[in-house]
């Protein structure tokens, strides 16, 4: 009983620090604008429907990608691809990058 106990208090003070934070998904939407830049290989983009930001990040108009991470060329393939093509998008989101809540997963649909 007191392991049981004393797991359920570091899991709940793990989850208010934010040290076991899961990645979170936007709602269905169209690309309102996306931007290149800031000296890098990277993308943001912004979106019509609510805002996601499960890490609390400071800018808070748009999602970005960061070119260190996997898949950082699909993801930015697939956002202007849905942008010129004008499909609906739902980003995976997971941490911060360049400030703004960061993409690690697109998915473009009809």
């Amino acid at each position: 009983m007191v392991k049981v106990l004393l797991f359920a208090v570091v899991f709940g003070a793990a989850v208010q620090s934010g040290i076991a934070q899961a990645e979170s998904s936007t709602e269905v939407g169209h690309i309102l604008s996306f931007e290149t830049g800031w000296s890098a290989d990277s993308i943001s983009v912004a979106l019509d429907v609510p805002f996601v930001n499960p890490a609390h990040c400071t800018k808070t108009s748009s999602y970005a990608v960061s070119p260190d991470d996997p898949g950082a060329r699909v993801h930015e393939a697939a956002i202007m691809g849905a942008f010129f093509g004008g499909k609906n998008v739902q980003l995976r989101i997971d941490g911060c990058a360049y400030d703004k809540p960061k993409i690690i997963g697109v998915v473009v649909r009809n």
